[in-house]
């Protein structure tokens, strides 16, 4: 489980790993066509934290030219970004002292990137990974669309079938950029990218992988750090013999908003089974967890089942993202309170992912199902 209490360890590894010492100067410059007099933003995002930080900033010249820099202790993300604006213009590594990007405003994600191998590495892998989830998502598609119609098996199985290859299609080409990979920040960015399409134990042999390939980088370490500690807090919580907290008791109620600030009560989906999913698009055992909790929902949701996602977020962009990317289509809400939010208080939970199986009276007959344990549990109460 994401815990509270990992945010103070990893920022404890933070501070650490941003000592001063031995710090590079590390400069940006090209030219950003059509954008002169706006101001150009460099922003780091630090392996052990994930919390963006801005490093310099550049009033962009008539003729499109600016120079950005920084002190680097080592490899890290960077990414320009216009002020107000949520889609990086370039994102670059600063595995070279001094790097051109050449940006085109008119086109998204059209720049150029020259005296960093990283960055143009992790470019090429962006464009042809997006390209490949791009093309499973359309499958998937294809398959909802399929089935609404009542279309054959034959048709749905072959769709079906294809579906798996494109998916296996990609965790191959995922994992062997991870393992070829030259730099840290390159193999880490496309394991945290990618991480949902690959099981928990794949996801942790490429992690370890990585840490033993770079043992010197320290954000990778740190996030090796969080995932060794949230897998020995998963082995102590399923050896513990406590009865479950919520089963055999009445669902509370919640009332919280929808993506589009409607508000949705707990209440209204009486009258159906419902597993409400509190998770958050920052925890990665959450994200891990969603394939196993759309399947679910695709195979029961005309069994009298759907679901409620329940958020932890506390950035919106972020949470709408995270939606789309892992195709959650049942309804999802949230007061971006992160911890502090109406849901923690009143369903008590110390740690996310975690879970509810509401029946139709409104009683809950489960908690915290699993992956292969939610297809089982709605297989017996469902068939």
């Amino acid at each position: 489980m994401m815990l509270k209490m990992f945010f103070s360890t990893i920022t404890v590894l933070f501070l650490i790993s941003c000592e001063p010492q031995g710090k590079k100067l590390f400069e940006v410059t090209g030219v950003i066509h059509d954008a002169n007099g706006r101001m150009v933003y460099l922003e780091e995002t630090p392996l052990a934290s994930g919390r963006r930080i801005i490093a310099d900033s550049s009033v962009i010249n008539n003729d499109g030219s600016y120079y950005l820099k920084t002190n680097a202790s080592e490899e890290s993300l960077y990414s320009l970004f216009f002020k107000n604006e949520t889609i990086p213009l370039a994102f670059v590594i600063n595995d070279a002292p001094r790097i051109v990007v050449n940006v085109d405003t008119k086109t998204q994600n059209d720049y150029e990137v020259k005296g960093s191998a990283a960055s143009t590495s992790l470019k090429e892998f962006s464009i042809a990974a997006s390209e490949k989830m791009d093309e499973l998502y359309l499958l998937s598609h294809q398959m909802d669309s399929l089935k609404k119609s009542g279309a054959p098996d034959s048709t749905v199985i072959i769709t079906n079938n294809q579906g798996e290859s494109k998916l296996n299609d990609i965790q191959t080409y995922v994992s062997s950029f991870i393992k070829k990979s030259n730099d840290p920040i390159t193999g880490v960015w496309a394991l945290g990218s990618y991480s949902q399409i690959f099981s928990m134990s794949d996801y942790q042999i490429l992690l370890n992988d990585l840490v033993k390939k770079f043992p010197n980088h320290k954000g990778l370490a740190a996030i090796k750090e969080m995932d060794d500690r949230q897998m020995e807090l998963a082995k102590q919580k399923s050896m513990e013999s406590q009865p479950a907290e919520w089963v055999n008791k009445q669902a509370p109620e919640l009332s919280l908003p929808d993506v589009n600030g409607n508000e949705i009560k707990l209440s209204s989906f009486k009258g159906k089974y419902v597993l409400v999913d509190f998770w958050a698009s920052w925890c990665e055992p959450c994200r891990h967890e969603n394939p196993s909790v759309v399947a679910a929902y695709n195979k029961y949701r005309t069994r009298n089942f759907t679901v409620l996602g329940v958020s932890l977020d506390k950035e919106k962009s972020d949470w709408v993202k995270a939606i789309q990317k892992d195709k959650l289509s049942w309804t999802q809400v949230s007061d971006l309170r992160e911890w502090n939010s109406l849901a923690v208080s009143t369903f008590g939970f110390d740690g996310i992912p975690f879970n509810v199986l509401i029946a139709p009276d409104g009683k809950i007959v489960a908690e915290s199902l699993r992956g292969d344990e939610l297809d089982k549990k709605l297989g017996e109460i469902l068939q």
